[in-house]
């Protein structure tokens, strides 16, 4: 099968025919019809991760993917042959099996839920890791309806999928943008927006908020810039990140919960995500699509900025 992989450790990445896998018992064989691409994929793909996680090489890479149940096990439970799906895999080592590859062994550990029939491959394959990450960030800032929240990254995947479900929470949300994304993000449900391309956007909040906001959510900065921006939240509030980058102290010392997510796709997130997007109440925006014999086109995208997410297809 085709498959985007790293042969060593040495990396980079590359597309690779590998055996198309075989399933035990307890597992289902996945043909996989979309993978949206992540962080963790453009790092993985350069080798640097194999110096931090055990790999079995070759080591597929991609966490995130939709597509048919084509062959189940016989202690396979749950799914049958023909089932639309789609899911996680997680980081857990050895790093062996990934999504950027047209065939997929699902089993234990690996996230599965059922595609709604309204949710296309390419737009079931965005949910998984960013819309996890977005329902997760906004329960760490515990925000109540009719909060101001701050969403830094507000355009990018899980920026857009946060703004939109931060709105259906309630909450007022100022969204960073440049002049030309404002629409886009007003789309989303964005009340307020900050062109951070032209100035302070801590000066900007304050200007418009001089009583401070409720709570942060930052998906770009690192210290200590975001703790710099922090400076907005009011006593009482929240901040919450994605990259470790909250100072959890210094944040406590101005009376300022922080918290640093670990997104953790579950399948019950899924099913509530699926049934969103199926709804129509989640919109899911994709940047870029690209056959998987583009692969590295796709991570490359994703290295410049997005709105939304890119996709990589297979077939």
């Amino acid at each position: 099968m085709k498959a985007f992989a790293l042969a060593g450790a040495e990396g980079p990445a590359r597309l690779m025919d590998i055996p198309k896998p075989e399933i035990g018992a307890a597992e289902a064989l996945v043909a996989v019809k979309a993978a949206s691409v992540n962080g963790i994929d453009v790092y993985q793909a350069t080798g640097a991760l194999a110096g931090m996680m055990e790999h079995v090489f070759p080591t597929v890479l991609g966490r995130d993917f939709a597509g048919a149940v084509e062959a189940v096990g016989p202690a396979f439970e749950g799914f049958a042959v023909g089932d639309e799906v789609f899911g996680f895999v997680p980081t857990t080592p050895p790093l062996e099996r990934g999504t950027f590859g047209e065939y997929l062994v699902a089993g234990p550990g690996i996230v599965l839920a059922r595609k709604p029939a309204a949710v296309g491959f390419n737009e079931a394959a965005v949910l998984p890791l960013a819309g996890a990450a977005a329902l997760d960030l906004l329960d760490a800032i515990a925000a109540k309806s009719g909060d101001v929240v701050l969403i830094v990254g507000a355009t990018g995947g899980v920026g857009s999928l946060a703004v939109q479900l931060a709105a259906r929470r309630g909450l007022i949300v100022i969204a960073t943008a440049r002049a030309e994304e404002d629409e886009f993000v007003r789309g989303l449900g964005a009340t307020e927006t900050v062109d951070y391309s032209t100035g302070s956007v801590a000066d900007a909040v304050r200007s418009s908020h001089p009583d401070g906001i409720a709570a942060l959510i930052d998906l770009v900065n690192q210290k200590p810039a975001l703790t710099e921006l922090a400076s907005v939240v009011r006593p009482g509030g929240h901040v919450a990140t994605l990259m470790n980058a909250a100072d959890v102290d210094q944040l406590a010392s101005r009376r300022i919960a922080g918290t640093n997510v670990a997104a953790a796709p579950t399948a019950e997130k899924l099913r509530l995500l699926g049934e969103l997007a199926g709804s129509g109440a989640l919109r899911i925006h994709i940047h870029g699509l690209y056959p998987i014999d583009r692969a590295e086109h796709a991570l490359e995208a994703f290295r410049r900025g997005t709105r939304g997410k890119i996709v990589v297809t297979f077939g």
